[in-house]
């Protein structure tokens, strides 16, 4: 009977054959290259020598080996489906091994007699990715022992490890290493406002003069605009503080109109023997309006990198302050802008999630505070899920405000029907809605 030795030798050698077969031996290179692409295939060992495995290996890969006498031991693996280096590296790191590149050989050898002649020096050239930002994922696979610095001129890495490590960084680099995909985000603001606002007023007045047993008596209104002259001829005939006779009016509640806006009626009933008169005026005023505002800010970015765009304006204030009795004045700037800001992130899944704001700031000249007008803010802020082209409302707001007014003299305004000569009526009625759609589209290579 065969010893287990003789029987142990025979199972490595036919295991080599095997793999010969399944392999042809490919002609020898000039230089030690790694191909990682090719085709995947299985393998497994039950307690073969490390030094066959590895040649077996070697030969599978094209790869001249040279392996120490103080590489020893025994392997037990099964592998489906690997890449022939993948397979290499993972037999070398079972027994605390590495390799060196010398010529056109890979000398395999124990980490612990590796020494700093037998690490290897290679310059990494980034034709995408920014070398300061991948060092600190290169940092973390090199070995204990290697130097990596940046040439942020070349925009590179040079790195000087051992060969294992250095093959590890480059099939890292090639995959971190690739054009980032492209994002347009597109958004459109659009804001439509409508007002309303009526108001009905009245104004009336008048004079009496007589006299009795020698005494004169006069009657007239008491109420007139600032600047208006009784009995003269400066007044203003639509909304003045004089009626057209003159005189001054005793209930002064018109409507706001003037030129441009709402009209008014005016009466004056004869004077009998000069002595009584009788002013009335109608006023009436309705504004109706519609507006729709349409921003369309556009900005493009790569994946995962932040971009902003904005356009507005910039409104100068004057600050003065006292400093040990001195005042002196600065110029500062208020801003009032459309801005939109986004991060996107294109999943694996080929739709794109999105950290999205968009702001709205824009002058009220209508509301000053010291001759600086306030202003006015709309924004949102939201993550989502976008699929590629679609495009969805992010939000919308809806202002709404309404109201009625009314002014006139106590008591007799409440008069029914008659009522109407001791008071005026308005209501208005405002709104305005803004809505905010987003489109991301993950521009084509």
């Amino acid at each position: 009977m065969m010893s287990y030795a003789v029987l142990h030798r025979m199972r490595t050698i036919s295991l080599a054959c095997a793999l010969f077969l399944i392999y042809p031996a490919p002609a020898r290179a000039e230089e030690v290259k790694i191909n990682g692409g090719q085709a995947p295939f299985s393998m497994e060992f039950r307690d073969a020598d490390i030094k066959d495995v590895l040649r077996a290996v070697g030969q599978a890969a094209g790869l001249n080996m040279i392996i120490g006498d103080t590489i020893s031991g025994q392997v037990t693996m099964s592998l489906k489906d690997v890449d022939l280096w993948e397979a290499m590296e993972a037999i070398l790191k079972t027994k605390g091994l590495t390799y060196v590149r010398d010529a056109n050989m890979i000398r395999v050898l124990a980490v612990s007699e590796a020494r700093d002649d037998d690490m290897e020096t290679r310059v990494f050239s980034l034709g995408h990715a920014n070398s300061q930002d991948i060092l600190s994922i290169v940092d973390k696979v090199k070995s204990d022992r290697a130097k990596i610095s940046v040439d942020a001129r070349m925009n590179a890495l040079v790195v000087k490890d051992l060969s294992l490590h250095i093959d590890r960084i480059a099939r890292l680099l090639k995959n971190l290493d690739v054009r980032m995909p492209q994002v347009l985000i597109e958004a459109k603001i659009v804001e439509v406002s409508s007002n309303y606002a009526r108001e009905m007023g009245v104004q009336w007045g008048g004079k009496y003069a007589g006299s009795s047993n020698g005494n004169t008596s006069q009657i007239t209104g008491g109420t007139m605009a600032a600047g208006a002259s009784v009995g003269g001829t400066a007044f203003n005939p639509m909304t003045g503080g004089i009626g057209l006779s003159g005189n001054a009016y005793a209930v002064n509640l018109p409507a706001a109109v003037g030129q441009g806006s709402g009209g008014a009626l005016g009466i004056t009933f004869g004077k009998v023997g000069g002595r009584l008169s009788l002013d009335l005026q109608l006023s009436a005023m309705q504004t109706t309006g519609n507006g729709r505002i349409l921003s369309s800010p556009k900005v493009m970015t790569v994946n995962n990198k932040e971009a902003k765009i904005s356009s507005g304006i910039d409104i100068p204030v004057r600050v003065l302050s006292t400093t040990g009795g001195v005042t002196s004045s600065t110029i500062q700037t208020i801003s009032a802008s459309l801005v939109l800001s986004t991060i996107p992130t294109i999943t694996n899944d080929k739709k794109i999630a999105m950290v999205i704001r968009v702001e709205k700031s824009e002058p009220d000249f209508a509301r000053q505070v010291d001759n600086i007008p306030t202003i006015t803010k709309r924004s949102a802020n939201a993550e989502l899920v976008v699929n590629n082209g679609e495009t969805v409302v992010l939000g919308g707001i809806l202002t709404k405000s309404e109201g009625e007014s009314e002014s006139g003299v106590p008591l007799l305004s409440k008069i029914p029907l008659l009522g109407w000569l001791f008071k005026k009526k308005g209501s208005f009625d405002n709104q305005s809605e803004l809505m905010i759609f987003i489109t991301p589209t993950v521009m084509a290579e």
